[in-house]
Order: C-alpha cells, then sequence, then structure tokens
C-alpha cells in the first residue's frame, strides 16, 4: 500500500512539474511563433519583446511590438506599439461565437515620404490581414486604442517635415456584426485626438461591415488647429504657405449602396498669407512666389468676414462613392455669404445621416451666425 502510494505522489509530482515547465515556457515559444511571424518575407519586417499568458483570461499580450522597413533605409518604424493585448470575450463565446477584444496602447503609426520607393513607406504591399490572423484567430468584436500617434515624415525637405496626430484615443465596437450577439448590425467609432502643438480633432461614425459596398455615417470636427504647424507641409506640397491662423472643420458624409451625401465646412479663422518678413526676407521667395502669395492674400482680404476674421465656405458632396461631385458653384456662393451676409458656423448640422441617402439634394442648410462663439478661435499670430 505503501509503495502504490508513494509511486502516486511520484506520478503526481512528475506530472506537476511537466506542467510547470509546460506553462513557463509557453510565453518564450509564442514569443518565438509570433518573431517567426512577423518576420515572413516581404517588404516589412517585426519583433516583438516579452509575451505574457493570461489563460485565466484567455488572454496574451505583447509587448515593444516592432514593424519597419527590411531595407534598412527608412529611420522611423511603420508601426510600434508599448504593448498589445489581445482577449477571449467569454460572454460571447457562450453564445457561440469565439470573438474577443484588441487593446492597444501607445501605438504608432508612421508613413514616410522619401525621394524613392526604398525610403518612403505607407505599408502598401503586405497581407497585413493574413498575419493579423495567424496572431489572434479570433474574430476582433472591440479594438481600443489608448495614447496613440499617427506621422507623417518627409526627411528630404529643408527643414524636415514631420508632424503628427497625437494623443489619440479611440474605440470601435460591435465588428463581429451578428444579430445573435447584438441587437444591431451597426459597428460604432469613436476617435478624438489633438493636432500637432494645438487644436483638436473629434470623429464619431457608425457602419455597417458586412455590407459589399462601403457603408458608413461619419461626423468630424476640429477645432483651433493653429496652421503655423503645418507650415513646412504647405510649403513642399501646396502652392503657398500660410504665416498665422487657424482652422475649424466640421465634416458629415454618409455612404450606401454605392452612394455618398455630405458636406465640409473649413473656416479660416484670422489666416495671414502673405508677410514680407516671413515670405520675402526668412524664406527668400521669389518674385513671381511673392507675387502669386500677395494676391492670394488680397483674395483672402476680399473674402473675410471682418467681424468674426474668418474665411469659410461649405462644399456639398453627392454622388457615387467612386467619384463624388462636388457642387463648386454653391460653395462660391458660401464663400461670399459668410464673407458679406452672415458668418458660417463651426458646428456640426446633424444634417446627414443614412436614412437621408434617398432623399433629394441637400438645401444649402448652411449654419450662420453674427456672433458664434463656438465658431472663432484664438488669433496664434
Amino acid at each position: 500500500m505503501k509503495t502504490a502510494n508513494r509511486y502516486l505522489f511520484i506520478s503526481l509530482a512528475i506530472v506537476l512539474g511537466l506542467l510547470i515547465i509546460i506553462r513557463m515556457s509557453m510565453p518564450y515559444a509564442a514569443q518565438w511563433y509570433i518573431n517567426k511571424t512577423l518576420s515572413q518575407p516581404g517588404e516589412y519586417s517585426g519583433r516583438v519583446g516579452d509575451v505574457d499568458l493570461m489563460l485565466w483570461r484567455g488572454a496574451y499580450s505583447l509587448e515593444h511590438v516592432l514593424l519597419y522597413k527590411s531595407n534598412g533605409q527608412v529611420d522611423k518604424p511603420l508601426f510600434r506599439a508599448d504593448k498589445v493585448e489581445f482577449t477571449l470575450n467569454w460572454s460571447q463565446l457562450i453564445k457561440g461565437a469565439a470573438s474577443g477584444t484588441v487593446n492597444l496602447t501607445r501605438p504608432e503609426i508612421n508613413f514616410v515620404d522619401g525621394a524613392t520607393s526604398d525610403n518612403s513607406q505607407a505599408g502598401k504591399n503586405e497581407d497585413w490581414l493574413n498575419i493579423a490572423n495567424q496572431l489572434f484567430p479570433l474574430s476582433i468584436d472591440k479594438l481600443s486604442v489608448s495614447d496613440g500617434k499617427i506621422g507623417f515624415y518627409n526627411p528630404e525637405t529643408s527643414p524636415v517635415i514631420d508632424i503628427s496626430l497625437h494623443d489619440i484615443q479611440g474605440e470601435v465596437t460591435n465588428l463581429v456584426n451578428s444579430d445573435a450577439l447584438s441587437d444591431n448590425r451597426v459597428a460604432n467609432a469613436t476617435v478624438s485626438a489633438q493636432t500637432a502643438q494645438q487644436g483638436t480633432l473629434n470623429l464619431k461614425a457608425k457602419l455597417n461591415p458586412a455590407t459589399q459596398n462601403p457603408t458608413f455615417d461619419l461626423n468630424l470636427q476640429a477645432d483651433n488647429v493653429a496652421l503655423i504647424n503645418f507650415k513646412n507641409l504647405l510649403d513642399t506640397y501646396a502652392p503657398f504657405d500660410l504665416e498665422a491662423g487657424s482652422l475649424t472643420l466640421a465634416a458629415e458624409v454618409a455612404a450606401d449602396d454605392g452612394k455618398v451625401k455630405g458636406y465640409i465646412k473649413p473656416i479660416l479663422h484670422h489666416v495671414e498669407v502673405f508677410s514680407w518678413k516671413g515670405d520675402i526676407e526668412r524664406d527668400g521667395d521669389g518674385f513671381l512666389e511673392g507675387t502669386v502669395e500677395l494676391l492670394s492674400a488680397f483674395i483672402t482680404e476680399i473674402f473675410e468676414n471682418q467681424s468674426e476674421g474668418q474665411v469659410a465656405t461649405r462644399i456639398p458632396i453627392e454622388g457615387d462613392l467612386s467619384s463624388p461631385d462636388t457642387d463648386v458653384f454653391s460653395a462660391l456662393g458660401a464663400i461670399i455669404k459668410n464673407a458679406f451676409i452672415k458668418a458660417i458656423s463651426g458646428d456640426i448640422e446633424e444634417s446627414v445621416e443614412l436614412e437621408t441617402l434617398s432623399e433629394p439634394a441637400l438645401p444649402d442648410s448652411t449654419n450662420t451666425t453674427e456672433s458664434d462663439s463656438q465658431s472663432t478661435s484664438p488669433d496664434t499670430r
């Protein structure tokens, strides 16, 4: 009897020891597999640091995730994150759906516009969905972002263009798109961010991931965006630059069954297009470039609402999603109306919904006000 108990004890001890060894080796095995997956032949490679397994939660997390261009000619990584956590949704598993959530902590995406394709990066030509499925072979029902950043970098300019959206907080829910798991088939997204050194951006969207044609309804609003922070970008990619001013922008766009309808309202506050000290003395603009900027400044001054110090318009959008039409005459009329009649408000109108796509074209329902405190921004000069 004692011998049998002894053999049982030894067997249990061996099994327990093996389980402990397996459990301790699982994070290293997972790390090896993930690094192997991210290093598959292609334009981009990747690696992760520590891998933590939380079996009781049905979760695992990756620390110090890095994706970068394989040729080594781009200094900034395409993607990096302090932590990426994948978690199984037990409540939905009980309902018969294997889905989970993904939480990104301090993620960063960098787009680079170099002189050649070798030192540029945009994340093209990679099957990212296939890689994601290998890392997390479950349907993703919820995606959250904490303290994210999206950057644009051009090392070829002088000074270098290095701008970004930062402090990005976002959440997308109901991506599984199942009637059995939710009251509706609509996914919801909310995103907020800071622009450069001054300005905020807020996005609210609804979308149906199951439809063949893109189906969405989004509201976008940007407030008090300092244009001087984008001076290098405008110097490189626009025929003029801005010496001072701020931007307010409101937009609503909805699409369904290949049709799109909406509007964009850009409002420029206290804009300074031409400055002799900034453009001629500091930037060294030539006669032709200086003349163009001076003419732009003259036109801007003519169409500026003097009481509010703003130039604004409302651009309607409607038509096929692949090639939507914009009403130029309506946009020009809104500029004149803002300048000489009433200032355009920078608020979301709440006039565009998915249900309105089958209705007649949107009227020019420009929201205006004599002195709308929400549409004004401080002079950033």
